[in-house]
């Protein structure tokens, strides 16, 4: 259930009310302001790091936000890492994104799509000059860009469009007539994904097109769907990828995205047939193939689907034709996210987040573990702090990735022989002059069982010791994620406001093992409540926060537990629940990730043990709840329902609660329009204000 949201911007009148009601007024007159909403019209953030071959340049996307459309804004950015220099590729406005170096370093193929138009197009650029060498646009948007090994060929995926479905015979509509829209025929298990809505039809298949530009010919056919990353064998007659071409395979649970199924087999297709091999024996929750480059062996994620919520993916490996798998480093308790093979073919580079910190390292065939990098941050998400990264590998095992930096927005860094750099300094002309949160680890204890509870705390701007602050518990969504010490907008912004911020790994979280994160399993919520009270209690501790103006907030599984807080106590002055799930029963049945939930969250259905799903939903608690609580959805959330913020306000109401109901218009659970995302935040201090006693001056 984690929320993304995308891009920042609005009028020149929002403009103004942002600034009005910005974070930063309550310490007007200090030497250096603070961050305030408005701010987030000039931040930029690195994402998708693809280092050149030959480790002399990154090509990477640049995220920015147009303050005139509300909008997110990315361009493909080349820097140069002996200089720091950096061009940008492409002049013409638009989206820009999925930069991939050919394999010889000097040419770079990209996606582009004009504003207004809904087309896609794939261009290839050679560099050195800047002249395109191909450029063709597709009414479907291409993923999964792979340059062939010797550069004359690209592979990508791509929907192939089916008619909607009907039923019955449609009736006949006069010319010129204005009829509604056809109605909408579902029979597809996943036939949603928030943020996008209704699944398209069709398949997603290979297609195969000339470097030097052309009519790309679509390779796979048939009802199944061909899923990301892509392989080339070196030989550029096959392609790796997943698929799941099992009888029924329909009727498999999709991944949490709905992108796919969450189990597919690894086969190596012809790309000038398109026949299939199976290296799999049997499917499985199998990800990432990758062939490696003296194509003798296959690495690829997979684990054993125990079908519980979190289970290890580990680095498979095994020869090219399907034989003598086995696993490496299957000592790790923890989540390999991501691989690539070093250039020699000896050992796998990867990506796994360790107590809440992103880290890469490398690990030779034969299992040993070389740490290369850490504290990186998630480019594909700057709003709240969720551990995670971007990297990529060049032939000299030079590698590139999204860093955190000193509290900043994810930079780009390049570690190489032990030695790190920072190349790009996006953010430098607007946080330099600020003052920002600073981060500090708080050490948690839980009072249920004594286990040790990862979390920290930002310090307002302009902290001052022996002065006490109003606190807030802010707590992280999934419930299957985890925070770390990087950056995050929204947590910035509540400190601003004059807050000690306070966020932590409960029991549930990943990134502390398999069996820590399985703790809730069949028991959420329960005792990550008792985790998060103890970090409110060891932040009181230390001495510095004002134990009569507590508050708490969360998003989605935040939202989930925010809701079941203000049900079991009554220590906060105000609440501000986001996204949340309410009713365990009614999201079953309305989510759009019920089938994965099905499958790996509970052992039964709702109408088969309907005492669980009430005793774990926040609503049988909302009797006991009397902390004022504002209730916040985007009303197209497709993954904790509308329904469910709505069930908890109107119980609310029935009961004489404070509270209030705030649904922004358009906004689905992953994706909030950038204005939207400061309404929200500027929502949330206002409540919060009300009930603040400290004497503080806030936003109203």
């Amino acid at each position: 259930m984690r929320t993304m949201k995308t891009g920042f911007a609005g009028s020149l009148l929002l403009v103004a009310l942002l600034l009005g009601n910005g974070s930063g007024g309550a310490w007007a007159g200090e030497a250096a302001r603070v961050l305030e909403p408005a701010d987030v019209f000039r931040l930029q953030w690195v994402s998708d790091p693809q280092i050149r071959p030959d480790g002399g340049a990154v090509a990477y996307v640049r995220n920015a936000n147009d303050i005139q459309t509300d909008e997110s804004v990315q361009t493909v950015w080349v820097a140069d890492i002996a200089t720091g220099g950096e061009k940008q590729v492409g002049s013409a406005p638009g989206m820009y994104g999925s930069p991939r170096w050919s394999p010889d370093g000097k040419r770079l193929a990209y996606l582009f799509s004009a504003p207004g138009s809904k087309e896609t197009r794939l261009l290839i650029q050679t560099l050195q000059d800047g002249k395109t060498a191909a450029s063709v646009a597709f009414a479907q948007a291409p993923r999964a860009i792979a340059w062939s090994a010797d550069g004359t060929s690209v592979a990508f995926l791509m929907r192939v469009p089916e008619a909607a479905r009907t039923l019955g015979a449609p009736v006949a509509r006069p010319a010129g007539a204005k009829w509604a829209e056809p109605p909408l025929v579902v029979e597809d298990l996943n036939f949603r994904i928030d943020g996008a809505g209704p699944t398209p039809r069709g398949h997603v298949h290979l297609f195969v097109m000339p470097a030097t530009g052309g009519a790309a010919r679509q390779v796979t056919s048939g009802p199944y769907n061909d899923v990301a990353p892509l392989s080339w064998t070196p030989d550029g007659h096959g392609v790796l990828l997943l698929s799941n071409r099992e009888k029924g395979w329909e009727r498999m649970p999709g991944s949490i995205s709905a992108a796919s199924s969450v189990v597919s087999r690894i086969y190596r297709v012809n790309v000038a047939d398109g026949a299939y091999t199976a290296l799999t024996e049997h499917s499985a929750p199998n990800r990432e193939p990758l062939l490696s480059p003296d194509g003798t062996h296959i690495a690829w994620l997979s684990n054993t689907d125990k079908r519980v919520p979190v289970e290890n993916e580990r680095i498979h490996i095994m020869s090219a034709d399907g034989h003598d798998a086995r696993v490496l480093g299957g000592s790790l308790d923890l989540s390999v996210l991501n691989t690539q093979w070093s250039a020699d073919s000896r050992s796998m580079f990867f990506l796994y987040v360790d107590r809440g910190i992103a880290k890469v390292a490398q690990m030779s065939l034969d299992g040993r573990m070389t740490p290369v990098a850490e504290q990186l941050a998630d480019g594909t998400f700057v709003d709240l702090p969720y551990s995670g990264g971007q990297f990529s590998v060049a032939a000299n095992n030079a590698v590139a990735y999204t860093g955190a930096g000193d509290v900043r927005p994810p930079e780009l860094f390049v570690t190489h022989e032990g030695k790190v750099r920072q190349i790009t300094h996006l953010n430098e002309g607007l946080l330099s002059h600020l003052q920002l949160a600073q981060i500090r680890e708080l050490p948690v204890t839980s009072a249920f069982d004594k286990r040790a509870i990862g979390a920290w705390e930002l310090l307002p701007p302009h902290y001052a010791q022996g002065r006490k602050y109003p606190l807030i518990l802010e707590i992280h969504g999934g419930p299957y994620l985890s925070y770390g010490p990087v950056f995050g907008l929204e947590h910035q912004l509540l400190a601003a406001a004059g807050y000690i911020v306070v966020y932590a790994n409960p029991r549930g979280s990943t990134s502390y093992g398999e069996a820590f994160a399985n703790l809730i399993h069949n028991d959420y919520p329960s005792h990550d409540y008792d985790d998060l009270m103890s970090a409110v209690d060891a932040a009181i501790a230390r001495g510095d926060v004002d134990a009569n103006n507590l508050f708490v907030t969360g998003q989605s599984g935040g939202g989930v537990l925010s809701s079941w807080t203000v049900g079991m106590t009554h220590r906060f002055r105000a609440a501000a629940v986001r996204a949340p799930v309410i009713n365990w029963t009614s999201w079953m049945l309305t989510s759009d990730m019920y089938s994965y939930a099905a499958r790996y969250w509970f052992d039964k259905f709702p109408w088969e043990d309907q005492q669980s799903y009430w005793s774990h939903s926040s609503l049988s608690h909302v009797g006991n709840v009397t902390t004022p609580t504002v209730v916040l959805v985007g009303d197209q959330d497709l993954r904790t329902t509308v329904g469910e913020a709505e069930q908890f306000y109107q119980a609310l109401q029935l009961r004489n609660v404070p509270s209030a109901l705030v649904k922004f218009p358009g906004a689905s659970h992953i994706v909030f329009r950038p204005s939207q995302t400061a309404q929200q935040m500027n929502a949330i201090l206002a409540w919060f204000a009300r009930y603040r006693t400290d004497g503080a001056q806030a936003s109203p």
